[in-house]
């Protein structure tokens, strides 16, 4: 093995210990149970096609959301790409977030091109509380403020670590590697009266096999300290997400995406169990549906998207009840004009390995030498790199 790739596994070895650390590492103890944590909104699915297909996207990952579910993702970005999302939930409770993602034109640290950087910011309202205090002559005053209004500005950065073919007891598989890492500033207000602020972390790893169209995917959000209102510290929704997905061709230019994910809010005690599926129309119309279980928000979820050249508008709903229910709308941006032959995007084979067949031997002309053998191919390295 040459220098080069000995340097790439220090490096990846390197970064996959910082991940390791960061999920592995426990939080700091807090008081668990069910709404234990503060800043919920947190654990808000923030992209329509997410929440479309039930928010099992850890092991997809392909788009600038990724920075929200994976941000070992974002090293699968091919061209710069801006997206901002609104969502209407109970009430009147916003929600508003601006993502921007990019692969950048130099060497990741473990040597591969085109690693991704993205910055997210979100934005959200609670809504209006009002209540009605008693004076010290009797008389009812109405008084109106937000109830909780909540900022998170996130850098995120992606790359590859891995790519090649890995012998798995005689099945070639083409593997890619990604990992990254987010840090993110977090600032919440209660009732225009106390305020709060924190760092927090995000990690995340990606596999992909090409041949077979298959994902893994984990990863650690809101990994950090908590938010202290006034004399309490609250814990942030510290959440572990594991996942897989398969992504398949059907007939024409058609496909069909399928993904399972479990998610574990560590903080709280709670889980959640997401699946669902994305149908690509002609690369232009795709069909998601989802469903959540194992939470009090459980329910089938909805989405469409449209795409035209490099504009695209994605819708996605819950339908877990009136209280719960929630629907998203983003317009995303691909900056196709940056592009350069390097940056095109190869589609997945999704099929196995097959023999080349020998090409057919020609007997050399009359005063012509005949060929000599050709040079023997060097052995691909049969060890399957993970992280170590």
């Amino acid at each position: 093995m040459n220098y080069r790739n000995n340097q790439n596994r220090i490096t990846s070895a390197a970064l996959g210990a910082a991940l390791a650390l960061l999920c592995c590492v426990p939080p700091p103890a807090f008081a668990g149970g069910p709404g234990s944590a503060g800043v919920q909104v947190l654990k808000t699915d923030m992209s329509p096609r997410a929440l479309g297909m039930g928010g099992a996207f850890v092991a997809v990952a392909d788009d600038v959301y990724a920075a929200n579910y994976n941000p070992a993702g974002l090293g699968q970005l091919y061209l710069p790409e801006a997206s901002a999302m609104y969502q209407s939930g109970f009430d009147d409770a916003t929600l508003q977030n601006l993502s921007f993602g990019l692969p950048l034109p130099i060497q990741g640290f473990a040597g591969f091109d085109k690693p991704g950087l993205g910055i997210s910011a979100m934005f959200s309202d609670s809504g209006r509380f009002v209540y009605n205090p008693i004076d010290a002559n009797g008389g009812v005053n109405s008084v109106s403020m937000d109830a909780e209004s909540t900022r998170v500005i996130a850098l995120s950065y992606g790359e590859k670590i891995f790519s090649g073919d890995v012998d798995l007891e005689g099945y070639s598989a083409k593997i890619d590697q990604y990992m990254g890492l987010s840090v993110k500033y977090i600032g919440s207000e209660l009732l225009e009266t106390y305020s709060a602020s924190a760092l927090a972390f995000d990690g995340g790893w990606l596999l992909r096999e090409n041949n077979l169209g298959l994902s893994l995917g984990a990863s650690i959000s809101n990994f950090g300290g908590g938010v202290k209102y006034y004399q309490e510290t609250t814990p942030l929704p510290t959440i572990l997400r594991l996942g897989a997905s398969y992504q398949r061709p059907t007939v024409m230019s058609q496909s069909l995406l399928l993904a399972a994910e479990a998610d574990f809010y560590l903080q709280e005690k709670l889980k959640s169990l997401r699946g669902g599926l994305e149908y690509n129309f002609q690369e232009y119309f795709n069909f998601r549906l989802g469903y959540r279980a194992a939470e009090d928000n459980k329910g089938p979820t909805i989405g469409l998207g449209v795409h035209y050249e490099n504009f695209s508008l994605d819708f996605g709903m819950t339908m877990g009840g009136e209280v719960f229910n929630t629907s998203q709308v983003s317009f995303a941006y691909k900056f196709s004009g940056w592009r350069t032959g390097e940056y095109l995007r190869k589609k997945p084979q999704y099929r196995g390995p097959q023999a080349e067949e020998p090409a057919a031997k020609s007997k050399p002309k009359a005063g012509q030498k005949a060929p000599g053998k050709p040079a023997a191919k060097p052995k691909k390295d049969s060890d399957f790199f993970w992280i170590y």
